[in-house]
């Protein structure tokens, strides 16, 4: 029942951040049909989106369905005509018209959210323009950074660290610029992170007490969040989201590249053309060669930081070594290594360390063992500062080697002697 208002084509248009168009029907009644363009997507069987219906500036009705569907169209009208909707209109404005400018409006969102919603722009190159960084080396504004260790080997220590850092503006262990923190944390339970936050706040030099927003959300999925964290970040003004961690996002399987698109997309989307930047902790595949799942993982972030940790056995400290193993618009950078020490109540304290200490992290650990391997089996036992004087060694790079280097069954490769001398094991088992 279409009256003179009803023959005019519906304009539909771009507006902000969707796609619109106006009905003007009976008493200056206004109806108003909005897609965010978020929600805008081409998928495998068609244009999907949602879809929102004002009347008056009052949502009446709203869903996330297939435009080119016409029987989702025509089912969501008819919900909308029934009484809870537009039932008190439905005598100027009935299904049938509700129908015909709802197809006007989903066959037009499409194309006009393509043609004025992505434009191409000139963009003119600028030489001054500087990659600021919220953690020198690690983490950069506008960007992503993906932290990725096999199972407890302390990469959400790290992290953590990281996060009161940048929240505190902290340079204890990183050189960083302040920016509020949000740490979501899908995996561990509330009270086991207030232990940890507590260990960190210390052991940067802070008040115990001192707060780090979080979002404890164990046991939902990143995708059940991601408008939670959006409001948070516009709330509270966060400029670095740290995602504890990406294995628990829900978008499916890892190993997908689809799914792993899915993941750093939504990060991606909350940081760009912007000043914030989204940090997420990933587990390494077992075969320990790079962050387990598809490839896309490391072509979406902008910097990759591989983890891996050794004890030393002469401090009873843990040392952490972050190596940046893919960048963006950063220059390689050496390792970095912190050690952590622990008592019973957690981490107590953490330092700037170097590779000296924790030989094991060393890329040069395997030749130096082999050669005090061989300095000891043809010169029988020795001192530690003989064997660092001979072979040219750093005297802590020689004590953590004998202390803690062990071979692939976790047995010792050195024993120390009364009189402070080392000798090879097996050199003594024959």
């Amino acid at each position: 029942m279409l009256n003179e208002i009803h023959t005019q084509t519906l304009e539909v248009r771009k507006n902000g951040s969707g796609v619109e168009a106006y009905r003007q029907i009976k008493n200056q009644n206004l109806l108003h049909f909005y897609a965010p363009e978020k929600d805008l997507r081409q998928e495998k069987t068609g244009i999907h989106g949602r879809l929102e219906v004002y009347l008056n500036d009052e949502l009446v009705g709203y869903d996330n369905f297939n435009f080119e569907k016409s029987a989702q169209r025509k089912a969501f009208c008819g919900d909308l005509v029934k009484d809870k909707g537009l039932g008190g209109l439905s005598a100027i404005y009935d299904r049938d018209d509700l129908t015909r400018d709802m197809t006007t409006f989903t066959f037009d969102a499409w194309p006009i959210h393509v043609q004025e919603g992505i434009t191409a722009d000139m963009v003119y190159g600028d030489p001054t323009l500087e990659v600021e960084q919220y953690v020198d080396g690690l983490i950069i504004k506008g960007g992503g950074t993906i932290v990725n260790a096999l199972p407890k080997k302390g990469k959400s220590f790290i992290s953590m660290a990281m996060a009161v850092s940048v929240d505190a503006g902290n340079n204890t262990l990183f050189s960083t610029k302040q920016g509020n923190t949000l740490y979501v944390n899908l995996e561990r339970n509330a009270s086991s992170m207030k232990r940890r936050l507590a260990g960190i706040n210390l052991a940067l030099g802070l008040d115990y007490d001192r707060p780090l927003r979080f979002l404890n959300v164990r046991g939902k999925s990143l995708l059940d969040i991601i408008d939670s964290v959006r409001w948070q970040i516009k709330e509270y003004d966060i400029k670095l989201i740290v995602v504890d961690s990406i294995s628990r996002a829900g978008m499916g399987s890892l190993v997908e590249d689809n799914s792993a698109m899915r993941i750093t997309d939504e990060l991606n989307k909350l940081v760009e053309e912007t000043d914030r930047s989204w940090l997420g902790i990933a587990h390494r595949s077992w075969g320990n060669q790079h962050v387990f799942g598809s490839v896309h993982f490391l072509a979406a972030c902008d910097v990759m930081v591989d983890i891996d940790s050794a004890h030393n056995d002469f401090s009873k400290e843990l040392g952490i070594k972050l190596s940046v193993s893919g960048q963006n618009d950063l220059p390689p950078s050496p390792p970095k290594i912190v050690a952590l020490s622990f008592d019973s109540m957690g981490v107590n304290r953490m330092r700037r360390a170097s590779e000296d200490e924790f030989p094991e992290l060393s890329e040069e650990e395997d030749l130096n063992v082999e050669r005090i391997h061989k300095y000891l089996d043809a010169k029988g036992k020795q001192k530690g500062p003989d064997i660092a004087k001979a072979l040219g060694l750093s005297s802590d790079s020689t004590r953590g080697t004998l202390n803690a280097h062990k071979d692939d069954k976790g047995k010792k490769l050195f024993v120390k002697l009364p009189g402070n001398y080392w000798a090879s094991l097996s050199k003594l088992r024959r």
